[in-house]
């Protein structure tokens, strides 16, 4: 399955715009980090201690805090996605966690959902089949905006847009000039 996702790009980017072999660069640089090198399509939240302090330091400020949701995928996507993100029942959370281009928390579904006429609100696992994530994806891209920032070389704004932040910044733009110098 994994080697589809790639197939599907070639497919659905020229036909959502993304053609330029700037364009193209910085979104492969973005989706293949957000998605560790096409590799990645879900989430697993599955986290030691440690690694919870760095990902989520104000969430969990110490080993105390961190151990009760340690390998604990549910109670963890509970913790830090539930009650935001428009997740509102118990188990949103963690039903709507990460999946195919990085569509995370239940307002993300729907309006990804909109953005291809699918209710993903209903079936949050169809961001697993590499037609439909591929297709969100590149309309996430145009919806975004971040066309508008792609052709400077530079993944600052198109992660900070993403992300959020600056999460993996440097990978990002690290992987943005490789694929530059191949396209």
């Amino acid at each position: 399955m994994i080697t589809a996702w790639p197939l599907q790009l070639g497919q659905v980017r020229a036909g959502a715009g993304i053609d330029t072999p700037t364009e193209l660069a910085s979104f492969l640089a973005q989706f293949g980090h957000e998605t560790a090198g096409f590799t990645r399509f879900e989430e697993d939240l599955d986290y030691s201690a440690s690694r919870l302090m760095r990902v989520w330091p104000s969430r969990f400020p110490d080993m105390a805090a961190a151990l009760a949701y340690t390998h604990n995928p549910r109670a963890l996507a509970e913790k830090v996605y539930g009650g935001r993100m428009g997740n509102n029942k118990p188990g949103d959370g963690y039903r709507y966690r990460g999946r195919g281009p990085q569509v995370t928390g239940k307002r993300t579904y729907a309006k990804a959902g909109a953005l291809v006429g699918l209710d993903l609100v209903s079936k949050p696992e169809l961001l697993l089949q590499p037609e439909i994530g591929v297709r969100v994806a590149c309309a996430g891209w145009k919806a975004l905006g971040l066309d508008w920032h792609d052709d400077d070389a530079d993944a600052r704004a198109e992660t900070r847009i993403i992300n959020g932040g600056e999460t993996g910044l440097r990978e990002r733009q690290v992987l943005l000039d490789q694929l530059l110098k191949e396209l």
